[in-house]
């Protein structure tokens, strides 16, 4: 019943929300944490489930790399946003921002290469909410 594929990994703090948006932890090999700077170029993915869209495919092997929460690698996912930077629309490309866990729009070109979560699908105007994106991680 989901829209992404999202596959558990550990994370360097326990039960980040659903929505968050996640990097790779530097300091604990094959952990990520929150997002707390903009056009982080360690970004990994979203904390799935935020919406009340579940994973449509998880990737595991038992026993092997098991985490603790899916982290959304590719597909559609709700993500927490903060629009302060500018309001974000259809199409524009989203990155992490300086807001623990949230994306925001992309704006500088010279900072997005490899900093880039994916394409919003849906708006936000103003302030902090959800914003439905498609994880494309480049």
């Amino acid at each position: 019943g989901g829209a992404d594929i999202a596959e558990p990994f550990q994370m360097s703090q326990p039960d980040l929300p659903k929505g968050a948006v996640v990097v790779i932890d530097e300091e604990q090999p094959g952990h990520l944490k929150l997002s707390a700077e903009p056009y982080d170029r360690r970004v990994a993915g979203v904390i799935s489930g935020a919406g009340g869209v579940n994973p449509g495919l998880s990737l595991s092997q038992q026993g092997v790399m098991e985490g603790n929460q899916h982290v959304a690698l590719t597909g559609r996912v709700y993500v927490q946003a903060d629009a302060s930077h500018g309001p974000i629309k259809p199409g524009d490309l989203l990155t992490t921002s300086a807001t623990p866990g949230h994306a925001m729009k992309a704006t500088d070109p010279a900072r997005t290469p490899g900093a880039v979560l994916g394409k919003a699908m849906t708006a936000l105007a103003e302030g902090e909410g959800l914003v439905l994106v498609l994880v494309t991680l480049q």
